[in-house]
């Protein structure tokens, strides 16, 4: 709150003094905090979607005139080339079609389940299918390692020492020790959080328990060891797929000056959050139907005299 981006000082010499303001500056923050963390679980409840994510949303979506505009007065100037803001702009559509694509990916795996019937028909399979995501971490890890790398630039606000205040400057988001830290963490995060949103053994004690099984698996112990190598597979498209989409943004806007700031990370919370939403509202739609339906079949049945 010292300054703004452009440098200049918001607040000069407050009046009751600096102890004060820091204090009604911390009361203030905190206060908006729970404002907003009390309006998300509104709309949790009361709306449709994640009321925090949407929260989120909304701010990323605000800023998009913003960069539009900066971008046009670039071309405009004769600060970007047209042809230059013309593939930045494809650049951004082919991103967004990739994390589709990605995001919406399942590898399917075929699980039939054994039913006893009677007569000719002693044995029944009815067949169904375990979904596993590509990412299956989602925007986690890269909101980790941004955070843990945040971490230096603020200890060097405090710590005035020339190795933290040189640790700041290697750190920077475009330098190359950044990204190769950002990657690694990216990876780790990804298997860090698969392993423990998604055990392979009490998924095979499951489907034991409920007569299930992978055609050609063996039950038990196979089948957990079979999912873990294909779990371990997704993970590792996931992670590169990630590191891909958080670093390759920012080289670019480092390589040519792009005049407003184009995230991975922003961008994969923008699809995620408007496809969940989309199915959210799908599914309301869905169930909305299918109460009409009911409610006409009560209403024609009370009709009917016996």
């Amino acid at each position: 709150l010292a300054s703004n981006p452009q440098g200049h000082d918001l607040v000069t010499t407050p009046y009751f003094g600096f102890i004060p303001f820091k204090v009604l500056t911390i009361a203030t923050l905190v206060a908006g905090t729970c404002f907003i963390m009390w309006i998300g679980e509104q709309i949790t409840e009361r709306g449709v979607g994640n009321g925090a994510s949407l929260i989120i949303f909304a701010g990323i979506v605000a800023g998009i005139p913003r960069g539009t505009l900066n971008l046009i007065q670039a071309v405009s100037t004769g600060e970007l080339r047209g042809i230059l803001a013309l593939a930045i702009v494809l650049f951004m559509i082919v991103v967004v079609a990739a994390i589709i694509f990605v995001e919406v990916g399942q590898r399917r795996i075929p699980i039939q389940y054994s039913q006893r019937g009677q007569g000719r028909m002693a044995m029944q399979q009815q067949q169904s299918h375990l979904p596993l995501k590509v990412n299956f971490a989602n925007v986690i890890p890269p909101i980790f390692a941004s955070s843990l790398l945040m971490f230096p630039a603020t200890m060097a606000q405090f710590i005035d020492h020339p190795w933290v205040q040189n640790l700041q400057q290697q750190l920077t988001p475009t330098g190359a020790i950044y990204n190769v830290i950002f990657v690694s963490l990216i990876i780790f995060f990804c298997f860090f959080y698969t392993e423990i949103a998604f055990n392979p053994n009490e998924v095979s004690d499951n489907l034991k328990k409920w007569g299930g099984f992978i055609p050609g698996i063996r039950a038990g112990r196979s089948t957990s060891e079979y999912l873990m190598t294909v779990l371990t597979r997704l993970t590792v498209v996931g992670s590169v797929y990630l590191s891909a989409i958080c670093v390759m943004p920012t080289i670019l806007i480092d390589t040519f000056h792009v005049p407003f700031y184009f995230g991975g990370t922003t961008v994969l919370i923008l699809v995620g959050v408007a496809l969940d939403t989309s199915q959210q509202i799908q599914s309301h739609m869905i169930t909305a139907k299918y109460e009409g339906v009911l409610k006409g079949v009560k209403i024609k049945s009370r009709r009917v005299q016996y």
